[in-house]
Order: structure tokens, then sequence, then C-alpha cells
């Protein structure tokens, strides 16, 4: 039986622990705040103090966390770091929304350690997290990938390999870039309809939705809108900054992309950062 260390316990990844540990591996964890780990630990999870504790034992070790210096943190931490005590022929698995750049840089820390890593976002949200059914993107060597697909079947029910490191964290860069796209156009079309005197917004959406142009993330998007529901799922300000790292991997101006990043910023300005991305819609609301 595999031993596995998942570091970072939000929202995505307390529930993704919970389906490794469900699925019968011994799983140990680690989280800023200790508190959300509480329902893992009376599941038969054990808690460690730090990164570099939980990864001791560990033949498999997972973090999940917010950004490029989250990541850094928990890996490369000189003190508290996971890289610090990993074992020979453990294997490292980096499941957050990372920039290509330090997606690579990443990488050529762990060989400088002689330590297998896989990157391997994920595309989903909560729901996706809590049922197991999250798609996968993994980049790196194809043993390595070999190696965790069992593993990563416990969390998804789609695991992509796109070739070598740094293709993963395109490929999810790219579909948070198609998402946030359709959210701000959701939001100024929705909110233009509402403007529309005798309108039925509802019934005008619906026959959108039978055409080839709609989505199925449109379907959610739409809704939420329409039902003024906003509770984070996937909030404003990390699509913001998964715009940021696609426009840092393009190396040049692109407009569209550049258009649709300043409506989360923006949304960021207003005080909803916090607040699930299809909230945007309150900035044509006034």
């Amino acid at each position: 039986m595999k031993n596995v260390a998942f570091l970072g316990l939000g929202a995505m990844g307390v529930r993704m622990a919970a389906n490794i540990l469900k699925a019968g591996y011994q799983v140990t964890v680690w989280n800023r705040t200790p508190s959300k780990a509480e329902q893992l630990v009376i599941n038969g999870a054990k808690l460690a103090e730090t990164p570099r504790q939980a990864a001791q034992n560990a033949d498999v070790v997972i973090a999940m966390v917010r950004d490029d210096h989250a990541s850094k943190e928990v890996w490369l931490d000189p003190d508290t770091g996971a890289f610090n005590s990993m074992k020979q022929g453990a294997t490292a698995i980096d499941s957050s929304t990372l920039s290509v750049k330090w997606v690579k840089e990443l990488h050529q820390h762990a060989s400088e350690r002689n330590i297998p890593f896989i990157e391997a976002p994920v595309s989903g949200t909560r729901p996706q997290a809590e049922s197991g059914q999250l798609i996968y993107l993994v980049g790196g060597t194809q043993e390595a990938y070999e190696s965790s697909k069992e593993l990563l079947e416990t969390m998804g029910s789609v695991i992509n390999y796109t070739g070598e490191m740094g293709n993963g964290a395109l490929a999810k860069l790219c579909t948070n870039t198609l998402l946030g796209m359709q959210v701000a156009t959701l939001a100024e079309l929705i909110s233009t309809l509402q403007r529309q005197q005798d309108s039925d917004v509802e019934k005008i959406i619906s026959a959108l939705s039978s055409t080839a142009t709609w989505s199925a993330s449109a379907n959610s998007i739409s809704t939420l809108m329409l039902k003024q529901i906003f509770a984070p799922m996937f909030p404003v300000e990390l699509i913001e900054k998964d715009f940021s790292y696609m426009l840092e991997a393009t190396g040049h101006t692109s407009p569209v992309i550049e258009a649709a990043r300043d409506v989360f910023r923006k949304g960021i300005d207003t005080g909803i950062g916090d607040e699930n991305m299809t909230a945007v819609i309150k900035l044509y609301q006034s």
C-alpha cells in the first residue's frame, strides 16, 4: 500500500485527499491552517506539522496550493520544504495551477535531487473534486506518468498525458483562459439582455443554448449569473491569477486575453475578488 502525503487542504485539496483516503491509501496531510484537516484525521489521515514532516515516509507527495509562491514554499523552503525529506524513489506531483516558467524551474530542482516529478493540474471545481471526477492534464516523463496514473485515478475520471514538462501547465492555463473568456462575455451579454425592455432573458438564453456556439460551461455560468449565486467555487482572484500566468506564457501582446483579464482585475478592485468568477456580472448591473 502506498503512503501518500498531501500538501494543501483548500477547497479542492481537502476533497482530493479525502478520495485518496477512501481508496485505501495511507495518507498524511499538511495545511497551513491545521483545523481544515480535522475531518480527514477523523477518517484516518495523519496530520503533519510541516511539508517536510509529511513527506518523510511518503511514496508519493502531492501539492495542491494557490500559486507559484505557495508551491515554492511547500517544496523548497530550507527548513520545512518537502524536498528536504523525500526518500529515494518517492515521486513528487504538483496539481496546483502554476506558471509554465515555475513548473519547469520546479522540475529542475527535483531533477537535481533525483526526485521523479510530474505536473498534474486539474480541470474541475469543488463538485468534481468531491466526486472524484476531475480531469487531469499531466506533463513529465512517460515513466513517472505511468507510475502515478493509478493514484490519480482515485481523484479523476480522465487522465490526459500532455507530454513534456510545461505542457500540463499550458493546457491548464488555456483551459482556464477559455473558461474565463466565456464568463466575461456572458456577463456582458446577459447584462445587455437584462437592459432591453420587454426581453425575456431566460428564453433567449435557452434558445442560445440550442445553438452550436454554446458550451457545457456556458450552461452553469449563465445559470449562476441569472440566479445571482456567487458562492465561491472558482473565485475571481484565482482566475485573474491564471490569466496573468497565461499572458506571461504567451511572450507577446495578446489583446483579447488581456481584455478578458482586465474584467477580473476590475472585479478585484471593486471588492469581489473572493466571490465566484461569475460575480463579474455585477460590474455591469449598477
